[in-house]
């Protein structure tokens, strides 16, 4: 018996020797974590958000310059330094009242990586409950991610190129629901009242803060859908529930953190970007080094793949107030349009009603109709708030009056801005010039587009330009024909003639070109703007007119300033052919002689997704003409 009980004895006090020995104290595990080099991880480097420090040193350096991002006082640019303080952090006893403040519950992701690369070494850490923490990832219920994306807005020089931000998608939520999920953006940090020319200078070269902030989604839906009409996109991620509690634990860490903001490249699709890249096997940051495009990334991430797996599950589309009211409106036939229209005229009486002559089945879409356009009407500020809503009302009771549609709701139409081509844009081709001769052409448009190849999640009819470069060669010269520092055509054309439908267009450009095409040592500096009016006269075809003016270099008797007025049409022949006609009448201020009337024909036929060919046309003092090939890249 005394036999049996000193074996259980030295077999019970073996066990807690075995127990004894996983129990790792701090120094333990940074131990373990040094000779692991986990300092140098990627996946380290990725969650400290280190950049490399080109010419200086140290060689990494945080792109975060927030303290409260760091557990040590060197983390900013000492990896190692800082996974000794985390690790030590981690180890610290709780604090009565100051739970939330413990490291374990402000950086979260560390403390799943560590876990996750360190094993056992982990378990003796304390347990640590973090009620804002918590809070943030719904009880654990967070079931996916999805990268929302904004269409292009003119009216905002911070959204010409869309905006890409992060959601959270709870267990159970779907449709208006998911209007509730947490959203996650990233984007300049503005004092309030900064002048035009400060807020772009400071946005492109680094002179602003920018940094994550979350809000309900609903709240990016109202101002992009419902206020600035702009288009909504939603990408799931095909990710596994692992890697999405990864993504939103990173996102908890960098909210409200620091960084420095530039408006080409280190912007919202790039810093989101990093953060889905925090997955392993996740790469789908773009490659080029000067800018990041939204849609570029959206490319990116829907060509991508993960354990051999689509990394987009699906897609969704949240079509603006104006896309659903000019979708509904394009399905009327033209007795019903008109009616629509008589119904908005006489609405000026705040009354509602429509022809009940008419069929039931043209009653309700008329109706329909209606509805929609009278809340475009108040997100356009058409009409007051009030006006709006009292006839939205009116129209509401009249369609309780009448039949269902049996489920024939409209589907939209829009492509998603994933699909076509690239964004930067090359081309090279051969000109003739009735004053020089022949010689070669070429064209290099970093980013975005222009009227002939606005594509998917672009402003239709519209342009957008920055940095593009016009060269012509000839006898072993290279001249430079064009700089376009900024160019923009806004073209909103009225699709429907209704009150209120705005047919605004305006542009505006800043450039260095040759004054005219009988020169090619002429360059003058120039800023130039015109507004005017657009109009679809059909599916085919829109023209627009305008009145502008600018000022520029006084060369060769160019003069100083200038007026003029320019009318276009935008003509599409087919979904792969489409042309743009324009002339331009100027008249200079100064008594000068220096602009003639200018004469433009282009027409751009697809060749495939990423290339086109291009004839042009143009007459200023001189004829040229061209045939260029492009590659979009």
């Amino acid at each position: 018996m005394l036999f049996k009980l000193a074996l259980i004895l030295i077999v019970f006090f073996s066990m807690v020797s075995v127990i004894n020995a996983e129990d790792y104290n701090a120094d333990q595990v940074i131990q373990l974590a040094k000779e692991l080099r986990l300092s140098k991880h990627p996946s380290w480097v990725k969650l400290m958000h280190y950049e490399r420090n080109v010419g200086s040193l140290p060689s990494l350096v945080s792109a975060i310059h927030d303290d409260s991002f760091f557990n040590s006082k060197d983390g900013a640019f000492d990896a190692y330094a800082e996974l000794e303080a985390t690790i030590r952090a981690f180890h610290t006893p709780i604090s009565d009242g100051a739970v939330d403040s413990h490291a374990q519950c402000k950086f979260p992701a560390r403390l799943l990586w560590l876990k996750k690369s360190l094993g056992k070494a982990t378990d003796n850490l304390p347990m640590v409950y973090c009620p804002k923490y918590t809070k943030w990832v719904l009880n654990g219920s967070i079931k996916s991610i999805s990268v929302v994306y904004a269409s292009g807005f003119l009216g905002n020089p911070a959204s010409y190129y869309g905006h890409i931000l992060l959601k959270l998608n709870s267990r159970g939520s779907n449709g208006a629901t998911r209007l509730f999920d947490p959203s996650v953006n990233y984007g300049a940090i503005i004092p309030s009242n900064e002048d035009p020319i400060t807020y772009i200078t400071k946005g492109v070269f680094g002179g602003y803060d920018g940094g994550f902030s979350q809000t309900d989604y609903y709240f990016h839906n109202r101002n992009y859908s419902e206020l600035e009409l702009r288009d909504i996109w939603e990408y799931e991620i095909n990710l596994e529930k692992k890697d999405v509690d990864f993504i939103a634990a990173h996102a908890w860490e960098v909210l409200d953190k620091r960084y420095t903001y530039y408006f080409f490249r280190k912007n919202c699709a790039y810093r989101l970007a990093e953060l889905i890249e925090i997955v392993d096997g996740v790469s789908i940051l773009p490659s080029n080094r000067l800018f990041t495009l939204p849609r570029t990334l959206l490319q990116n991430i829907y060509d991508s793949r993960i354990h051999d797996k689509p990394l987009i599950r699906s897609v969704d589309v949240r079509p603006s107030r104006q896309s659903r009211f000019y979708k509904k409106f394009n399905l009327l036939t033209r007795s019903e349009r008109s009616e629509l229209r008589k119904v908005v005229d006489n609405g000026k009486g705040i009354f509602f009603e429509v022809n009940n002559t008419l069929s039931t089945d043209s009653q309700v879409k008329v109706t329909d109709t209606a509805l929609d356009y009278y809340q475009f009407a108040k997100s356009a500020e058409i009409m007051t708030k009030d006006e709006a809503d009292n006839l939205h009302h009116k129209a509401l009771v009249r369609r309780f009056q009448l039949p269902s549609n049996n489920g024939t709701a409209v589907k939209s139409s829009l492509n998603p801005p994933h699909i076509g081509r690239k964004s930067s844009y090359v081309q090279v081709g051969v000109t003739y010039n009735e004053s020089f001769g022949s010689g070669y052409s070429i064209r290099i448009r970093p980013a975005y587009y222009d009227v002939l190849d606005a594509a998917s999640g672009q402003v239709k009819n519209s342009a957008l330009t920055m940095g593009e470069v016009g060269l012509f060669a000839q006898s072993g010269k290279v001249r430079i024909s064009h700089f376009d520092f900024l160019k923009i055509e806004s073209v909103n054309a009225s699709s429907t003639n209704l009150l209120g439908d705005t047919a605004d267009a305006w542009k505006i450009k800043f450039s260095t070109q040759q004054q005219d095409l009988s020169c090619v040592d002429c360059l003058i500096t120039r800023l130039e703007g015109d507004y005017g009016y657009a109009l679809n006269l059909n599916n085919s075809v829109l023209v627009s007119a305008y009145f502008g003016g600018g000022v520029q270099d006084n060369r060769k008797g160019s003069g100083r300033a200038f007026i003029r007025t320019s009318a276009f049409a935008h003509i599409k022949f087919t979904s792969s052919f489409n042309m743009l006609l324009g002339v331009q009448l100027p008249k200079q201020l100064d008594g000068s002689n220096g602009q003639k009337n200018r004469y433009v024909l282009e027409a751009r036929q697809r060749l495939g997704i990423n290339s086109d060919i291009r004839f042009s046309y143009e007459e200023n003092k001189s004829r040229q003409y061209g045939v260029n090939v492009g590659y979009y890249f």
